[in-house]
């Protein structure tokens, strides 16, 4: 168990008796990339000053359209400029990665074909760490990605509770669970459905984010999720020889396929 999610449980600890949820935030990386982050002490915002040459699985016209001045930023910037992340491992943009809907491009430019979830691997922090931290944070009540519906961004992590809508996150079918660091799990369902009414919006709503200014410490993690178990075989490795000490789980429910 690394130092930072020991505090973590001590936050939890300080709070017991007060009914505060386990809000955790997952980060989708190719495992390739895992050994550059660990080097590097950090995973990095697209903008940042000495940006991190990694695979890229994303739409160059969603990347182009987080970097102009669409969404207003409440610490300053653009999207780019944070590191996002996602408030469960079960979104519409994993599921298009995962089921071969992005082209992979290596650090040097050359396209390697279509993505596949188990080159995937989740960073997992938990809320309470990241915000106990020194960052500079905020979070979007729906996807960055469109207007429709044109996101809030609030700077009040304090508010998570009062604008993510948790109801499409807490029910009932769950999976993703990871009893080792407390995490619940997610609905497994997130697309959209003309109904109920509270579906139509769902695909939006479950791809909320969750963003740190410039960069985020390696050691705040709580936990490294890989597809199975040959893959958390690589990651330990990369681990070992690392200065980290960073828990990492085979969880292959926390991969929708």
């Amino acid at each position: 168990m690394n130092i930072a999610y020991k505090q973590y449980l001590s936050i939890v600890s300080f709070l017991e008796g007060v009914i505060v949820p386990n809000r955790f935030v997952f980060r989708q990386v190719d495992y390739r990339d895992i050994p550059l982050f660990l080097e590097n002490g950090e995973l990095r915002a697209h903008n940042h000053h000495t940006p991190q040459k990694c695979y890229q699985t994303s739409y160059p016209n969603l990347v182009d359209r987080r970097g102009t001045n669409m969404f207003r930023m409440p610490c300053g910037g653009v999207v780019n400029d944070y590191v996002a992340f996602y408030f469960s491992p079960f979104t519409s943009f994993s599921c298009s990665i995962n089921r071969g809907g992005v082209e992979v491009i290596s650090p040097n430019a050359e396209p390697l074909g279509r993505s596949n979830f188990e080159d995937r691997a989740f960073f997992v922090y938990s809320v309470p760490l990241l915000t106990s931290a020194g960052l500079q944070c905020c979070f979007s009540d729906c996807s960055l990605t469109s207007n429709a519906p044109l996101p809030s961004v609030i700077q009040d992590t304090n508010s998570i509770e009062d604008h993510i809508h948790w109801d499409l996150f807490d029910e009932y079918p769950m999976t993703a669970k990871i009893d080792e660091i407390g995490y619940e799990g997610v609905c497994k369902f997130f697309g959209f459905k003309d109904t109920p009414p509270r579906y139509q919006l769902r695909k939006q709503r479950r791809m909320a984010e969750f963003l740190v200014r410039t960069s985020v410490p390696v050691e705040l993690a709580s936990c490294i999720v890989t597809p199975s178990s040959g893959k958390k075989e690589q990651v330990q490795s990369a681990m070992d020889a690392s200065d980290w000490d960073i828990s990492v789980y085979s969880k292959p429910e926390c991969f929708v396929r």
